[in-house]
């Protein structure tokens, strides 16, 4: 059930006329259903260095632009911001993986 809100942010750096990189975020919100991390994937992720704490799954793989962060809000509690540690399609439905903070 995609009963959750998540907002995709994709970041664009842009170069002004005084020669400075800037970087500008786009936010997008779309539905999402909360999945917890498995135990083997936790712990084959944490064999390799990573660190996966939720997973979001998406309705439509074309909503999911190649964001590399996004936010979250869990229902009474402060907005969280994760990074996306990868992601996997199935049919139409994507899997987004991600690790709290930012890199």
């Amino acid at each position: 059930m995609y009963d959750s809100i998540i907002t995709l942010i994709a970041e664009t750096n842009t170069v002004d006329e005084y020669g400075d990189t800037t970087t500008v975020e786009t936010e997008r919100t779309i539905f999402a259903e909360v999945k917890s991390i498995g135990q083997t994937e936790f712990y084959q992720a944490q064999a390799v260095g990573l660190k996966p704490e939720i997973k979001f799954l998406i309705a439509d793989f074309a909503d999911y632009q190649n964001e590399k962060k996004l936010k979250y809000t869990p229902f009474g509690a402060m907005e969280e911001i994760y990074t996306v540690l990868r992601t996997y399609r199935t049919k139409n439905q994507l899997e987004i993986v991600c690790k709290r903070g930012i890199d």
